[in-house]
């Protein structure tokens, strides 16, 4: 454990971080968006004046918790896509995914701010616009953009009604698109072809997905395995179970060809699909259909297997799997004991988990974070504070460091329990490793502890607070 710093040393450090109340550049962002605007002066060039730097005066971390704040859903996306000029390189799709959750009322703003452009849009705004709408499931905004597109003549490139396939959300959606894409002029590409695919299954249009499988051909283009998984998971999706077996009896014949034979990925879907209809009995059968064409499970494939059977608490059988895949050398014990630990825990076998853990420590096996971490939280669950503080304890000393809101949750319960020692010994450790904890549980924590009279360790923690989204201003 490294030394602790000292209480005058964290007070100095942690008194120079800035207020987390609100966007410092944000009144002037309001007298800007609710001027009326000009002719000369355009929104877009009013903001560059304003902020000549976009980058540096509203961070893109700081986006999903501004945009809600502005006027109009309107403003929010024409301001967006003026701090996301066409030169910036594009979000990364945790940004996109966090900024089509900020985003107000989608469905209206994008086709509002389209009519409202005479002129067209530069084509990066085109495909961001269309990423959002992938991202917050929003069909109407992508099919108004790729509409607007057309209108000023410009072609779509396959990445941009791949987007809007994303979007989709019905069979008439899909059908949509790929018109568009016919009349435009441009082939259906692989991740385009699967995603519709995957798409017209899970929508019960099995028969068009199918049609669209054996065109691929005509756009030079080769069935494989992963096309005919994405049906097979689209199926699996609409619940049609029985059929799902028959696509993977098909893709294990030879009337495919040998592309289309199924793979690890194919069998882990069979096998979620079965778990969850309740048919764990052919699930673990799918076992023996792999080892019989050399497909070697994997981690992902073996969590999926033993959650399903835990689901079920069928715990020997749930055993007996993670004692087959590791004795076929395919994956470590450490590795399989962990899931099996962590799906123990989720299915609500408290005694069971309790069990794996300590044998696993006796024996050695080293629990990852993620299993620590899940077997913390459960505990926590239930109240049982003291419990989780122990274990807690016990994986540190192996190594184990849990996740950051593992920390916080069980500070917060500690307090509010009066477990004052165990609160104050778990605190001063969350503050000499500088670990952030989320502003609900914090400021909970810090009220309790000045309760408790431990002002000094009260303050430290109010400078590790963390915004719920994780963001600072």
């Amino acid at each position: 454990m490294p030394p602790r710093a000292s209480p005058l040393l964290l007070l100095r450090r942690f008194s120079t971080r800035p207020p987390r109340r609100g966007h410092p550049k944000l009144p002037a962002l309001l007298d800007i968006l609710t001027s009326p605007p000009t002719s000369s002066t355009p929104l877009s060039l009013a903001l560059s004046r304003a902020f000549p730097s976009p980058s540096d005066d509203f961070p893109l971390r700081t986006l999903p918790r501004l945009l809600p704040l502005l006027p109009s859903p309107l403003l929010s996306l024409r301001f967006l896509l003026w701090r996301l000029i066409p030169s910036s390189p594009p979000p990364s799709p945790h940004a996109l995914s966090s900024l089509a959750t900020s985003l107000p009322d989608l469905s209206s703003s994008v086709p509002l701010l389209l009519s409202s452009s005479p002129q067209p849009l530069p084509l990066p705004h085109y495909a961001l616009l269309l990423s959002i709408s992938a991202h917050a499931g929003v069909f109407p905004a992508s099919l108004a953009v790729l509409h607007h597109m057309r209108s000023f003549g410009l072609v779509p490139d396959a990445a941009c009604f791949h987007h809007a396939l994303r979007a989709a959300d019905s069979a008439s959606d899909v059908s949509d698109v790929l018109e568009l894409m016919a009349g435009s002029g441009a082939s259906p590409t692989v991740p385009v072809i699967v995603t519709a695919v995957h798409k017209l299954a899970a929508a019960g249009s099995f028969e068009s997905a199918r049609r669209l499988i054996d065109k691929m051909p005509e756009f030079g283009c080769v069935p494989n395995a992963v096309v005919y998984t994405a049906m097979l998971d689209g199926m699996c999706s609409y619940g049609d179970v029985d059929d799902t077996v028959r696509l993977i009896e098909e893709m294990e014949g030879s009337g495919l060809g040998a592309n289309c034979a199924p793979n690890i990925v194919t069998y882990t879907c069979l096998v979620k699909c079965l778990c969850g209809n309740g048919r764990v009995a052919e699930a673990l059968a799918v076992l023996d259909r792999m080892a019989g064409r050399g497909v070697v499970p994997n981690r992902v494939f073996v969590r999926t297997l033993v959650q399903g059977i835990c689901t079920e608490r069928r715990v020997a059988e749930a055993y007996g799997v993670v004692e087959r895949v590791v004795g076929d050398g395919g994956i470590s014990s450490g590795q399989c004991y962990n899931v099996l630990l962590i799906c123990l825990w989720r299915a609500g076998m408290t005694a069971e988990a309790e069990g794996l853990a300590q044998r696993m420590m006796k024996k050695g096996v080293q629990l990852t974070p993620a299993a620590g971490s899940s077997m913390v939280r459960e505990l926590c669950v239930r109240k049982r504070f003291l419990d989780a503080c122990h274990w807690l304890g016990m994986m540190e000393e192996n190594g184990v460091l849990c996740d950051s809101d593992v920390y916080g949750t069980l500070l917060l319960g500690l307090c509010e329990e009066g477990h004052v020692h165990e609160a104050s010994a778990l605190g001063r450790k969350v503050v000499e490793r500088e670990i952030h904890i989320e502003a609900s549980c914090a400021e909970r924590s810090v009220e309790l502890l000045k309760q408790y009279g431990d002002e000094e360790l009260a303050s430290h923690l109010l400078g590790l607070k963390q915004d719920a989204e994780g963001l600072s201003f």
